[in-house]
C-alpha cells in the first residue's frame, strides 16, 4: 500500500510533543495513545508506551511511572545488554517480562553481505549504539572493524521471518490481565520495540500513516543524544576507527523500513492480527488486548 501523507513528526506540533513524556533519564519515552483506530475509538492514553532502556532512571522518573502506574515492561534486549544497563525500577511494584527478539544461534545479517548472515554482535549495533557506555562502544567496535553498514532493511525482515513466535509472546503479554498500563522497550527503542509496537497498533485498526508517523518520530527523539554518542565514542574508537565511519543506520528510523514491515506482514498474513495467530495467539487474547486498548473517541 502506497502512502502519499506527510508522515514526518514535529515535536514542535503538540499532537507528537504531547505523547513524549519527557522524564530525566528515560530516553525515547513516549505514549502511543491517542492514535485513532478501528471503528471509530482510539487507543487509550497513558496505557501503552514505548521507550529505550530506562538504565538512567532516577527518583523523579520512578515517581513518574508509578503514577501512571506502569504495570509492566516488556524488555526486549540480549542478556548481554540488560546485564551491562538494566533497568533502574528500584523496588516499583513491577513485572519485568523478558522477551529478546536477537538470540537464537543465528546471526543478524549486514549490509556487506546481503542475504547472508555475518553476526549478531553487528546487527546489534543499531539498537546499542546510540545508548552510553559499554554496549554503544561493543556493537560500534565490532560494525567498524568488519567495515559494515547496518542494513536495518534485512535485519527487519529477519525478525519478521524468524522470530515471529517471540514477537507475538510480547504482544500476548500486554494481554494479561493486570499487565496494562505497560512498556515495551529495547536499548534504543526502535528497532525491536518499532516492530513490536507496529504489531499491536495493526491489530487495533491504527492507519498506516500513523503507524509510519509514530516510528519515525523515534528518529527526532535520538538525535541529540545519539550526536552525544557520537563524541563519546570518538575516543573509544580511535583505535581501528573513526566516529564519522559509525552505520548511518545507528540513528535512522526511515518511514520506508516500516511501511516495508507493514507490507510483508499483510503479504504473508494479511495484516497483524494473522501474523501473530499464526505465531501462537489466540484469537481470544487478542481481542482482549484490542478491548483493554480502545476506548470510544471522546474518553481516550
Amino acid at each position: 500500500m502506497t502512502l502519499e501523507l506527510d508522515v514526518t513528526p514535529d515535536l514542535d506540533n503538540p499532537a507528537d510533543a504531547d505523547r513524549v513524556l519527557g522524564l530525566p533519564g528515560a530516553l525515547n519515552l513516549r505514549d502511543v495513545g491517542g492514535y485513532p483506530a478501528a471503528g471509530g475509538r482510539r487507543v487509550r492514553r497513558r496505557t501503552l508506551l514505548r521507550s529505550a532502556a530506562m538504565h538512567g532512571l532516577g527518583d523523579e522518573a520512578r515517581a513518574a511511572l508509578a503514577q501512571i502506574p506502569v504495570r509492566t515492561v516488556v524488555d526486549l534486549r540480549e542478556d548481554t545488554e540488560v546485564a551491562r544497563e538494566p533497568n533502574a525500577l528500584g523496588r516499583l511494584p513491577i513485572t519485568t517480562i523478558r522477551m529478546p527478539l536477537y538470540s537464537s544461534g543465528s546471526p543478524l545479517p549486514s549490509a556487506a553481505t546481503p542475504g547472508t548472515a555475518t553476526g549478531a554482535a553487528t546487527g546489534e549495533a543499531g539498537e546499542n549504539a546510540p545508548g552510553t557506555g559499554a554496549a554503544a562502544a561493543e556493537g560500534v567496535r565490532a560494525a567498524q572493524a568488519a567495515g559494515l553498514e547496518m542494513d536495518l532493511a534485512a535485519i527487519y525482515d529477519f525478525i519478521l521471518g524468524n522470530r515471529g513466535d517471540r514477537l507475538a509472546a510480547a504482544v500476548l503479554a500486554l494481554a494479561e490481565p493486570g499487565a496494562l498500563p505497560a512498556i515495551v522497550h529495547c536499548s534504543a527503542g526502535k528497532d525491536r520495540t518499532g516492530l513490536t509496537i507496529m504489531l499491536v497498533l495493526d491489530l487495533l485498526g491504527v492507519p498506516d500513516e500513523v503507524i509510519v508517523r509514530d516510528y519515525a518520530l523515534t528518529a527526532e527523539l535520538l538525535h541529540d543524544e545519539a550526536i552525544a554518542a557520537l563524541r563519546r565514542l570518538t575516543a573509544v574508537t580511535s583505535r581501528g576507527g573513526d566516529a564519522r565511519r559509525l552505520p548511518a543506520g545507528l540513528m535512522a528510523a526511515p518511514p520506508e523500513l516500516i511501511r516495508a514491515a507493514l507490507e510483508r506482514v499483510r503479504a504473508s498474513h494479511g495484516g497483524a492480527r494473522g501474523y501473530l495467530l499464526a505465531h501462537g495467539a489466540t484469537a481470544e487474547r487478542l481481542d482482549a488486548l484490542a478491548e483493554a486498548l480502545l476506548v470510544a473517541d471522546d474518553l481516550s
